[in-house]
Protein backbone atom coordinates (compact mmCIF):
# COMPACT_ATOMS: atom_id res chain seq x y z
CA UNK A 1 0.00 0.00 0.00
CA UNK A 2 1.25 3.58 -1.14
CA UNK A 3 0.50 6.80 0.73
CA UNK A 4 -1.79 9.45 -1.05
CA UNK A 5 1.04 11.90 -1.74
CA UNK A 6 2.67 8.87 -3.91
CA UNK A 7 -0.25 8.45 -5.79
CA UNK A 8 -0.40 12.63 -6.45
CA UNK A 9 2.58 12.17 -7.56
CA UNK A 10 1.73 9.53 -9.88
CA UNK A 11 -1.08 11.68 -11.56
CA UNK A 12 1.71 15.13 -11.66
CA UNK A 13 3.55 12.63 -13.74
CA UNK A 14 0.66 11.41 -15.78
CA UNK A 15 -0.27 14.80 -16.20
CA UNK A 16 3.25 16.18 -17.43
CA UNK A 17 3.78 13.27 -19.67
CA UNK A 18 0.29 14.69 -21.04
CA UNK A 19 1.32 18.48 -21.41
CA UNK A 20 -1.30 19.49 -18.61
CA UNK A 21 -0.98 20.88 -15.28
CA UNK A 22 -3.29 19.86 -11.98
CA UNK A 23 -4.59 22.01 -9.51
CA UNK A 24 -4.42 21.16 -5.40
CA UNK A 25 -8.56 20.33 -6.15
CA UNK A 26 -7.88 18.23 -9.12
CA UNK A 27 -4.94 16.00 -7.25
CA UNK A 28 -7.25 15.47 -4.14
CA UNK A 29 -10.24 14.13 -6.13
CA UNK A 30 -8.32 12.34 -8.66
CA UNK A 31 -6.24 10.77 -6.17
CA UNK A 32 -9.96 9.94 -3.95
CA UNK A 33 -11.09 8.78 -6.78
CA UNK A 34 -8.29 6.13 -7.60
CA UNK A 35 -8.64 5.10 -4.06
CA UNK A 36 -12.68 4.17 -4.76
CA UNK A 37 -11.37 2.44 -8.06
CA UNK A 38 -8.81 0.26 -6.26
CA UNK A 39 -11.17 -0.83 -3.34
CA UNK A 40 -14.00 -1.77 -6.44
CA UNK A 41 -11.62 -3.38 -8.68
CA UNK A 42 -8.35 -4.48 -6.91
CA UNK A 43 -10.39 -5.12 -3.33
CA UNK A 44 -7.56 -3.23 -1.37
CA UNK A 45 -7.25 0.56 -0.50
CA UNK A 46 -4.29 2.15 -2.71
CA UNK A 47 -3.18 4.38 0.19
CA UNK A 48 -2.80 3.94 3.89
CA UNK A 49 -3.85 7.76 4.30
CA UNK A 50 -7.54 8.19 5.85
CA UNK A 51 -10.01 10.40 3.98
CA UNK A 52 -12.17 13.01 5.28
CA UNK A 53 -15.78 14.19 4.65
CA UNK A 54 -14.34 18.11 4.63
CA UNK A 55 -17.42 20.81 3.97
CA UNK A 56 -15.81 21.17 0.26
CA UNK A 57 -15.76 17.68 -0.36
CA UNK A 58 -13.75 14.06 0.61
CA UNK A 59 -10.14 15.37 2.04
CA UNK A 60 -6.94 13.53 3.01
CA UNK A 61 -6.03 15.91 5.39
CA UNK A 62 -2.15 15.35 5.05
CA UNK A 63 -1.95 15.97 1.29
CA UNK A 64 -4.48 18.82 1.60
CA UNK A 65 -1.83 20.59 4.19
CA UNK A 66 0.96 19.65 1.87
CA UNK A 67 -0.76 21.14 -1.60
CA UNK A 68 -2.12 23.89 0.78
CA UNK A 69 0.33 26.54 -0.16
CA UNK A 70 -0.74 26.13 -4.34
CA UNK A 71 -4.37 27.57 -3.09
CA UNK A 72 -6.41 26.98 -6.56
CA UNK A 73 -3.41 27.02 -8.40
CA UNK A 74 -1.34 24.43 -10.14
CA UNK A 75 0.76 22.13 -8.63
CA UNK A 76 4.13 22.77 -9.62
CA UNK A 77 6.01 20.15 -8.01
CA UNK A 78 6.18 16.50 -7.17
CA UNK A 79 5.35 16.20 -3.09
CA UNK A 80 8.00 14.84 -1.25
CA UNK A 81 7.50 11.61 0.79
CA UNK A 82 9.45 9.13 2.06
CA UNK A 83 6.65 6.21 0.64
CA UNK A 84 7.95 4.39 -1.83
CA UNK A 85 6.92 5.79 -5.62
CA UNK A 86 4.57 3.51 -7.61
CA UNK A 87 5.53 1.14 -9.87
CA UNK A 88 4.62 1.67 -13.69
CA UNK A 89 3.84 -2.06 -14.46
CA UNK A 90 1.69 -2.54 -11.02
CA UNK A 91 -2.43 -2.54 -10.75
CA UNK A 92 -2.18 0.11 -8.48
CA UNK A 93 -0.49 1.78 -11.39
CA UNK A 94 -3.28 0.92 -13.91
CA UNK A 95 -5.66 2.03 -11.72
CA UNK A 96 -4.28 5.40 -11.97
CA UNK A 97 -4.11 5.17 -15.71
CA UNK A 98 -7.58 4.40 -16.07
CA UNK A 99 -8.69 7.43 -13.57
CA UNK A 100 -6.70 9.45 -15.42
CA UNK A 101 -8.45 8.01 -18.73
CA UNK A 102 -11.87 8.81 -17.32
CA UNK A 103 -11.17 12.04 -15.16
CA UNK A 104 -8.11 13.92 -16.15
CA UNK A 105 -10.30 15.95 -18.31
CA UNK A 106 -12.50 17.53 -15.63
CA UNK A 107 -11.52 20.94 -13.78
CA UNK A 108 -11.64 20.44 -9.97
CA UNK A 109 -15.02 22.08 -9.80
CA UNK A 110 -16.61 19.14 -12.24
CA UNK A 111 -14.66 16.45 -10.14
CA UNK A 112 -15.72 18.28 -6.95
CA UNK A 113 -18.99 18.16 -8.50
CA UNK A 114 -19.14 14.63 -8.81
CA UNK A 115 -17.51 13.83 -5.11
CA UNK A 116 -20.63 15.91 -4.15
CA UNK A 117 -23.22 14.14 -5.28
CA UNK A 118 -26.50 12.79 -3.07
CA UNK A 119 -25.39 9.35 -2.06
CA UNK A 120 -22.08 9.30 -2.66
CA UNK A 121 -19.89 8.43 0.23
CA UNK A 122 -19.42 11.98 0.70
CA UNK A 123 -22.46 12.73 1.24
CA UNK A 124 -23.15 9.89 3.63
CA UNK A 125 -20.35 10.60 5.99
CA UNK A 126 -21.42 14.31 5.93
CA UNK A 127 -25.03 14.14 6.69
CA UNK A 128 -24.19 11.69 9.85
CA UNK A 129 -20.33 13.18 10.71
CA UNK A 130 -18.94 15.79 9.68
CA UNK A 131 -15.39 16.02 9.07
CA UNK A 132 -15.33 12.32 9.93
CA UNK A 133 -13.73 9.49 8.51
CA UNK A 134 -15.17 8.51 4.99
CA UNK A 135 -15.11 4.96 5.86
CA UNK A 136 -13.48 2.64 2.95
CA UNK A 137 -16.28 0.07 2.87
CA UNK A 138 -18.77 3.40 2.07
CA UNK A 139 -16.59 4.11 -0.40
CA UNK A 140 -15.71 0.59 -2.25
CA UNK A 141 -19.23 0.08 -2.25
CA UNK A 142 -19.82 3.59 -4.10
CA UNK A 143 -17.44 2.87 -6.98
CA UNK A 144 -18.11 -1.18 -7.24
CA UNK A 145 -21.93 0.72 -8.00
CA UNK A 146 -20.51 3.33 -10.33
CA UNK A 147 -18.18 0.89 -12.43
CA UNK A 148 -21.06 -1.13 -12.84
CA UNK A 149 -23.38 1.24 -14.16
CA UNK A 150 -20.46 2.28 -16.45
CA UNK A 151 -19.87 -0.99 -17.85
CA UNK A 152 -23.59 -1.71 -18.37
CA UNK A 153 -24.34 1.60 -20.04
CA UNK A 154 -21.21 0.78 -22.57
CA UNK A 155 -22.21 -0.12 -26.67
Amino acid sequence: MYSAESVANSFLDLARRNGKSLTNMQLQKLVYIAHGYSLAKLGKPLFYNNIHAFEWGPVIPNLYKTLSHYRAGEVKDYISTDAPPISEDSAEMEIIREVWQDYGELSGLELSDLTHRKGTPWSETWRKNPFGVISDDLIAEHYRQDLYERFANQP
